[in-house]
């Protein structure tokens, strides 16, 4: 992938939507590329750890996993929450709260991901108060608008 498709993909991102070149390769900076399997576990529902994984390419599902693994209640079955592809984003809550994850995800095809670390993220968005305005802007509208979605099942289940 050149770094133009690459640039692409990071301009269509929700998380990085309105961001200039140059704000992108700072972001790009202190990330790394990593690469899933099919089937390979992303993120562990319990896991710590809290990087940003930003989709370059591929299909991730995200789940509530029947077996908790790092919990101690398994559930009666697996519930899929969302499929997400390129430029969407995931492990926003446990990079925000820092909290253990609160779901699994797992790559459907071969994947392409940036993954971001908290400290490494943090330092860049200390020292510049626009992208980091930019950027939170940005993730609390994707989590706004999935608590909505899922409001909205809610309501048709009960």
């Amino acid at each position: 992938m050149s770094e133009n498709e690459l640039l692409t993909i990071l301009h269509e991102s929700k998380l990085l939507k309105g961001l200039s070149d140059d704000d992108l390769e700072i972001i790009f900076s202190c990330g790394k590329k990593v690469a899933f399997k099919e089937n390979d576990t992303i993120i562990q529902e319990g896991q710590t750890g809290h990087s940003l994984f930003i989709i370059i390419n591929g299909i991730v599902e995200v789940v509530l996993p029947k077996e908790r693994g790092l919990a101690a209640v398994d559930r009666a079955t697996r519930i899929r929450l969302d499929n997400l592809t390129n430029g969407d984003f995931i492990g926003e809550y446990s990079f925000i709260d820092k909290e253990p994850a609160s779901a699994s995800v797992i790559a459907l095809e071969p994947c392409e991901l940036i993954e971001i670390k908290h400290p490494d993220f943090e330092k860049i968005l200390d020292s510049n108060d626009r992208l980091a305005k930019n950027i939170y802007k940005n993730m609390l509208k994707v989590v706004i608008k999935r608590a909505r979605e899922s409001d909205k099942i809610l309501d048709i289940c009960y």
